[in-house]
């Protein structure tokens, strides 16, 4: 969990330098995709490992509250960051780069709300067929079993 997301922080560093870059060059939101990408998906990665700690069974029965400074400091750099590519846009980039960057991220937000409840149900939708598997199989031994003890039973085999 560690390694993941130090790759995730050093790979939103790079993409955070990369748009800076390519802002000042006048290029378009559209170009700019894969590294906006990383931007965000590192700084959701962040806040849902931080929750999940939280929410953690580990701590709640130790009683112990998660170091989040660290997540802290990577959330505030990732912030400091987010702040200097605006003000680039408003700079640098063409009129109304900005006000497309905040409708990136909420279209991006919303997809990937989709794509975590599509894989929520999908996984719902598994438990429930392995369920019902286990079931049938149950009552398929018991039902074997009954059998056999009633033939053994009558015929005294």
């Amino acid at each position: 969990m560690l390694a993941e997301s130090i790759a995730v922080i050093s790979a939103a560093n790079a993409a955070i330098g990369q748009v800076k870059t390519m802002i000042g060059h006048g290029r378009e939101i559209g170009s700019m995709g894969k590294q906006l990408g990383a931007i965000l998906t590192a700084e959701e990665t962040l806040k849902a490992e931080g929750e999940s700690k939280k929410r953690s069974l580990f701590a709640r029965a130790m009683g112990k509250d998660h170091n989040s400074f660290q997540e802290f400091l990577e959330l505030d750099k990732l912030k400091e960051a987010r702040k200097e590519i605006e003000s680039m846009m408003k700079i640098y980039g063409r009129p109304g780069l900005y006000n497309d960057w905040v409708k990136y991220q909420v279209e991006e937000r919303k997809r990937k709300k989709q794509e975590a409840e599509d894989r929520a149900k999908a996984r719902a939708q598994l438990i429930e067929i392995f369920q019902i598997g286990v079931a049938c199989l149950i009552i398929g031994a018991f039902s074997l079993g009954l059998f056999y003890w009633a033939y053994r039973y009558r015929y005294g085999a």
